[in-house]
């Protein structure tokens, strides 16, 4: 599941959010994170890794992009999302911290240009379509290639998702 381009060609249709029980106390696959509450396709995600995988949702391109940062794997840039996104859930304008997390967030954008440049696209359904047509032997050649494409959720994803996140990152605590 960490190997973006593999992951985007399971089969059409299964890479769709779909929410967990309430009373489900799952671990997030992707980052660690207690309180899971989707899954895609049967993986336990929270609300900030949750785009990362979910390349068949509709409103995917709206909601994340595709952005270049191998220095970090898919699960720390979600925590490090996660936590400039609380950021500025607790701190007012003006405020250093707020300030410090609207500078992450900008240049974690700002990175979806050498994604742009290296695959063509920033977008998940484009990349979604594109590896869903390399042919096996492709497939084969990257065997234990690690990639440093990554999906970074956006401002969209945050704003639908405002009370479940503040829920999240307020009453977050490690992973069991």
């Amino acid at each position: 599941m960490h190997d973006l381009v593999v992951h985007f060609r399971a089969p059409k249709g299964s890479l769709t959010t779909r929410s967990l029980p309430a009373e489900a106390q799952t671990a997030c696959a992707c980052c660690g994170l207690a309180g899971a509450t989707l899954t895609v396709n049967d993986t336990p995600l929270c609300l900030v890794c949750a785009p990362a995988y979910a390349a068949d949702d509709t409103q995917i391109d709206q909601h994340a992009a595709i952005i270049w940062l191998p220095q970090l794997d898919q699960g720390s840039l979600s925590r490090l999302v996660r936590a400039a996104w609380s950021a500025l859930l607790v701190c007012a304008p003006g405020e250093p911290a707020r300030e410090q997390a609207l500078a992450i967030l900008d240049d974690l954008s700002t990175r979806r240009e050498a994604a742009a440049e290296k695959i063509g696209t920033y977008h998940p359904s484009r990349l979604r379509l594109a590896v869903s047509t390399l042919a096996p032997h492709h497939m084969l050649k990257r065997k234990d290639a690690a990639s440093g494409l990554r999906v970074l959720p956006v401002a969209a994803w945050r704003e639908q998702n405002s009370e479940a996140l503040s829920t999240l990152l307020t009453n977050r605590n490690p992973a069991p």
